[in-house]
This record gives structure tokens, sequence and C-alpha cells, in this order.
């Protein structure tokens, strides 16, 4: 049975939008190798410091966050910075400080408003690693410590959500 030229066009564009895709000219960084998936929930390593947590990876999320206590805003040179503590899985402790990006208006899950700070923390999740905006917020009642979001995966990763564990932190270079 002949096939119509309406059907093939439409079979052509299909095929030029699937190669497009492909080859990330919509995205803004090259395709995720398939080496670079991971599940629903993975350990990740946090710099500096290289502390481990457990991190719930979410598609959902733009912007990845962090559980951080003790943050305190203050002025250097002229910016805004914050202090915080983060307590790694295995108790451990690391004070920072971090230039301030931006601050996130957040409304909760029960409707409480809140301001969060965003700051730039290095990330290793499998063998991708990136310096990456995260936003502090109390996660102490969360099970997961650690939310990675799309922008720190846009691109690299690819997240299988019938997995976990499926990786380890091996960042080269980091230690």
């Amino acid at each position: 049975m002949p096939i119509s030229i309406a059907a093939r066009c439409g079979a052509c564009f299909a095929l030029a939008v699937a190669g497009i895709v492909n080859v990330g000219l919509w995205g803004r960084n090259a395709p995720a190798q398939p080496n670079n998936t991971v599940g629903a929930a993975e350990t990740v390593r946090i710099y500096p410091g290289g502390m481990e947590f457990l991190a719930r990876i979410d598609t959902g999320a733009a912007t990845s966050s962090i559980n951080a206590r003790r943050i305190r805003p203050f002025k250097r040179g002229g910016r805004r910075w914050v202090g915080f503590e983060i307590a790694g899985k295995r108790g451990q402790v690391v004070a920072m400080e971090r230039a301030v990006i931006r601050v996130v208006r957040i409304i909760t899950f029960d409707g409480t408003r809140k301001r969060r700070y965003v700051v730039r923390i290095g990330i290793c999740l499998g063998d991708v690693y990136k310096e990456a905006q995260v936003s502090l917020a109390d996660r102490r009642h969360r099970a997961f410590p650690v939310l990675i979001g799309r922008r720190f995966m846009a691109g690299k990763i690819l997240v299988d959500p019938g997995r976990e564990f499926v990786t380890r932190p091996r960042c080269p270079g980091r230690k």
C-alpha cells in the first residue's frame, strides 16, 4: 500500500525533531551520556569538605537544596554573604561562608512563606562535578538532607526513577 506524501512528510518532520533533540540543539548542554544515569536516590559529595550526603534526585525542583543550620547573614566587601554549617551522614560538621547569589521566596507545603539564601557549592554526583546554586534550607525532618534539582542535572545526567543508589561519587581530582 503506498504511503501518502503527508504521512511521509510527517515522519520526516518527526525524525528531524528527534535528531535535533538528540544532538542537544534545543538544550544548553550536550546530551547526557548513558553512563551518567542515576537513580531517584543517590549519595553525593559536597565541596569544600568532601562530605557525603544522601540525596533525593528531584526532576521537579529547579534548584538544589541542602540541610543547613546556624545560618547567619553578614556583609563582606559590600556584598551579602552567609555563614552556615552542614553535617555529613557520618556526623561530621563543616562550617562554610559563601557569597549570596540570590534570595528566593518560597511557599512551603503548609502555606508558610519563607526566604532562602542561594549560594554556590561544589557537588559530585557519580562522575559529574559542578559548582551549583544551592538553597540553604532546614531539611532536618526530611529523609534526604540534600535535594538535587534540574539545573544541576541539565544535559549531564539521566534519571531512572525506578532505581536507587546506582552510582557513587567519584569525581576525578576532587578530595
